[in-house]
């Protein structure tokens, strides 16, 4: 029986493998793991820093300001609920102000925390504390003012002082 002959024109052979292409995968695939580390450890910090933080907004800026927590009392007041108003003043505030004065004095003037509509203006800064001058309609139709003194502790806004009063008197009653 004959062989078959085979020809080097018919033999495919590999091209010949660049010296240069496997430094070149190597240097690819070591920036890849760098990267990989590099997100994972910064998805990391990020989810414990979100996790620790109790407004991680705040952190950027992007918290509640100083009239939004104002405004987050008077709408608490507004549906009776006292004591998640009460939870929005500092904690120095509540340990000179118990809960139960802060109740009795909300309960007698029921009809000054029934809110129709409030304006704020921020009359002083100093960083962490602010004062905010509130226009206040009553549902009845009565207006009062109110000053809120802010202050910022651990990135998040607290009210310091509360005092209210009829639009037209001079003097304030201590909330």
């Amino acid at each position: 029986m004959d062989e078959p002959i085979y020809t080097d024109s018919w033999t495919f052979a590999a091209p010949e493998p660049d010296p240069h292409e496997a430094g070149r995968r190597a240097a690819l695939l070591r920036r890849l793991r760098v990267l990989l580390y590099a997100s994972t450890l910064a998805f990391a910090l990020t989810t414990w820093m979100l996790v620790r933080v109790d407004n991680p907004a705040a952190l950027v800026g992007l918290g509640p300001g100083p009239s939004s927590v104002a405004r987050a009392h008077l709408d608490a007041l507004n549906r009776g609920e006292l004591r998640v108003a009460y939870e929005l003043f500092s904690t120095q505030y509540r340990q000179q102000v118990p809960f139960d004065v802060y109740h009795e004095l909300v309960i007698t003037h029921r009809e000054m925390f029934l809110i129709a509509d409030a304006t704020f203006e921020q009359t002083e800064d100093s960083g962490d504390r602010t004062v905010l001058e509130s226009s206040i309609t009553a549902s009845d139709g009565e207006h009062y003012r109110a000053r809120f003194t802010m202050v910022r502790i651990d990135g998040r806004w607290w009210i310091d002082d509360l005092r209210w009063g009829l639009e037209e008197e001079d003097s304030l009653i201590k909330a």
